[in-house]
């Protein structure tokens, strides 16, 4: 019973989608994520409920583009200009390899 009304959930909350791309694609995999729940020990409908919220916070007007975080954003803020995300994705990788070669050299001593 459960299992049917967590699929019957994710249809519904698929259909809210403004595409039909989308809409196949999600539905597609929330089914699979629902299926699967079982072999997880997670509830069936508590995943439905987490689609339904994500179909819900999807915006109609277009694609939600998340916003780096952490080292990427400041670079990207730091940097600035027409190429910002590549200087910065540059800037961060320096950064992290900078941080590990000081980490490794604190470790090995």
């Amino acid at each position: 019973m459960k299992m049917w009304a967590a699929l019957a959930l994710v249809r519904c909350a698929a259909a809210l989608l403004p595409e039909p791309d989308r809409r196949a694609r999600y539905r597609e995999q929330w089914q699979a994520d629902v299926l699967a729940a079982a072999d997880l020990d997670l509830s069936p409908l508590h995943l439905a409920l987490g689609a339904a919220i994500a179909a819900a916070r999807i915006s109609r007007k277009g694609t939600n583009v998340m916003l780096p975080i952490g080292p990427l954003a400041l670079a990207i803020r730091a940097v600035g200009g027409s190429r910002a995300r590549q200087r910065a994705a540059a800037l961060a990788v320096l950064s992290a390899l900078v941080l590990l070669g000081g980490v490794t050299m604190l470790i090995t001593g």
